[in-house]
């Protein structure tokens, strides 16, 4: 047989491909039987490998992140500081916030956040269906895991002693600065009242047999006792770390290099039953804590110094507190109108930045961003001193209000027209309403109606209808003009005192 093959060499060819053919049918056969289990993940179709991840994947309740999408918000409980939610300059912002802006156009929905800096409130918020999610720097602990449902980790956390950097020779104080917890022999301590922080002390006075005055304040949260040690009021505080990294950025002088405890996980939470909320987040959260964009935030909260802004106090994350240095203007004027003054304030910080020097590409001047000719019919002699630039633009503003009187317009909505008169035009915004009432829209509702037909006077078959008689209008800018301003608005009613 050997000689045969070897004296016809073409058919030896064909029979050893024959056979090789014959063997691979073989062993696949031999990989579709059912007692065989040592299959690797890339013998599998794309549609094998789908169905055994969907088999591996835990059976959730969706019911609440279907709750969510349907309802088109997310409503997410976080506490008012530097970690949180904080104004700055006129801007909402916070590590917690951003992240929650980021998830909510995640989701495809909206973001309603509600401020409250007391943990058990803000539990009992979260157990009563009013909330979806905590998100706060909350430490993931046994006790907690049993009330609520954890979700991946968003960072770690420690307690650490907060004191002023040593500084040396003429600028050197009177304050003993600590090189260890020791050192804490002999002296004070202030400490937000009811904080974990005094029972970590008692235990550093247990084990080591010293002894200092824990002093607990019960009128200043640890923010604000951090901000005491940076003016000197107070010298040691302790606090969660990144409370303390975050001031750093704004403060400069704060050392926060002695630690009381090793790092915990902080986690956002969920209700026990949100097992698909939580399952959701963590895969946003795998993907996006490893991601460009959170390392630039983290930074830009806990690492990027502020030191030209942290000699002013002016620039300091406000509390509660004010949102600009003309408040007080503000809030005379919004009188007038009828206004919460933080809408008022919304609408300057949008024009202006709080600046009452500003002057638009198209000559626009002041804090309120008045053309000449609109400054003028109002009597503004001064559009560069903030009051009477206040004062005649909320004298404009009444004016546009006027212009509405006749129309049966719930107020709220009202509101929504003057904003987009005040940013487009009157004309613009009538036309606007002739086409909503030409195409069967309500025309004294702003939101989901006339809206609609303000960005498509931007459509030469729109503005050139023979109702407009203002004709073509940048629709969309008074479209987010509005829409920017109220979301502000709530940022402000969220965090600032009426």
């Amino acid at each position: 047989m050997l000689s045969f093959l070897k004296s016809y060499p073409k058919i030896s060819l064909v029979l050893g491909i024959s056979l090789l053919i014959i063997l691979f049918f073989i062993l696949q056969n031999s990989n579709k039987s059912p007692e065989n289990k040592a299959i690797s993940s890339h013998d599998f179709t794309a549609e094998h490998q789908a169905a055994l991840v969907n088999d591996n994947k835990p059976k959730h309740n969706s019911f609440v992140l279907d709750s969510i999408i349907k309802r088109g918000k997310l409503i997410a409980l976080t506490h008012n500081n530097t970690t949180g939610y904080f104004i700055y300059k006129g801007l909402p912002m916070g590590m917690h916030y951003d992240m929650l802006k980021t998830l909510s156009k995640k989701l495809n929905v909206e973001l309603e956040i509600i401020v409250e800096d007391d943990l058990k409130t803000a539990l009992a918020i979260l157990k009563s269906g009013k909330a979806d999610l905590i998100a706060m720097d909350l430490t993931l602990t046994k006790n907690r895991s049993t009330i609520v449902n954890f979700t991946s980790p968003i960072g770690y956390n420690k307690q650490v002693i907060v004191q002023r950097k040593k500084v040396y020779g003429k600028k050197a104080g009177k304050t003993h600065f600590l090189k260890r917890a020791l050192d804490l022999n002999g002296r004070q301590v202030h400490v937000q009242k009811g904080a974990v922080f005094r029972d970590e002390l008692k235990h550093i006075e247990d084990i080591t047999g010293s002894n200092f005055d824990i002093i607990e304040d019960e009128n200043h949260t640890q923010e604000e006792l951090v901000l005491m040690v940076s003016s000197g009021k107070i010298d040691y505080t302790v606090c969660d770390a990144r409370i303390a990294m975050a001031n750093q950025a704004y403060m400069g002088n704060l050392d926060y290099s002695i630690a009381l405890t090793v790092e915990q996980k902080l986690c956002w939470a969920v209700r026990t039953d949100a097992d698909s909320l939580k399952g959701y987040i963590n895969n946003w959260l795998q993907k996006y804590t490893r991601s460009t964009k959170f390392a630039v935030l983290h930074n830009k909260y806990f690492k990027t110094k502020h030191s030209s802004f942290y000699t002013d106090k002016k620039n300091l994350p406000y509390r509660g507190g004010r949102l600009s240095p003309f408040d007080k203007t503000i809030k005379k004027y919004a009188k007038e109108l009828d206004w919460d003054w933080r809408l008022l304030a919304s609408v300057i910080y949008q024009e202006s930045r709080f600046n009452p020097k500003t002057v638009s590409w198209a000559g626009a001047q002041g804090l309120m961003q008045l053309m000449p000719a609109t400054g003028n019919r109002f009597d503004l002699k001064h559009p560069f001193n903030p009051e009477d630039n206040i004062r005649a633009g909320v004298a404009f503003f009444k004016w546009i209000e006027k212009q509405f009187d006749h129309a049966s317009m719930a107020e709220e909505e009202k509101i929504k027209f003057m904003l987009a008169s005040y940013n487009a035009g009157l004309g613009h915004v009538f036309d606007a309403r002739k086409l909503a009432k030409k195409y069967g829209k309500d025309d004294n509702t702003w939101t989901e109606s006339t809206d609609t037909f303000m960005i498509l006077k931007a459509n030469p078959a729109y503005y050139n209808d023979p109702v407009v008689k203002h004709g073509y209008c940048r629709g969309n800018e008074p479209y987010k003009y509005v829409r920017i301003i109220l979301e502000r608005y709530e940022d402000y009613k969220n965090l600032v005192k009426e």
